[in-house]
């Protein structure tokens, strides 16, 4: 499964790479990796491809969780398997991970990663 993970990222990047476009390019999404922690992030956050917007926020708002909760609720820690990642002329004003429930049901086993994004120069 991981050799199948870092192929896709490498053709991911790959078609990013090949828009040849100075517009901004998003890429989200559940990764099944752990951000910082895996080769997938690796192949495809760094100078030549597309930067995490968790880690270039200006601000983030929230309390810092696992993204994968399996439906028990908030777990302490930068675990992240869902990404936001941007190419291009993006800055990010604030990210965020929403924990939200009601009645104690979440709508997920993920905890939605959010991202107020500025595009363009």
């Amino acid at each position: 499964i991981q050799a199948a993970r870092e192929k896709s990222a490498q053709l991911i990047l790959q078609r990013a790479m090949d828009l040849k476009t100075s517009l901004p390019v998003l890429l989200v999404g559940d990764f099944n990796a752990t951000a910082g922690r895996n080769k997938v992030y690796d192949l495809l956050v760094n100078e030549e491809g597309f930067t995490d917007s968790w880690n270039s926020t200006k601000e983030r708002r929230g309390e810092i969780v696992h993204t994968f909760h399996g439906f028990n609720g908030p777990a302490q820690g930068d675990n992240r398997i869902d990404w936001i990642l941007t190419r291009g002329p993006v800055m990010t004003e604030a990210s965020q991970i929403i924990t939200f429930a009601q009645k104690g049901q979440f709508p997920s086993d993920h905890f939605p990663v959010v991202a107020w994004l500025r595009l363009g120069n």
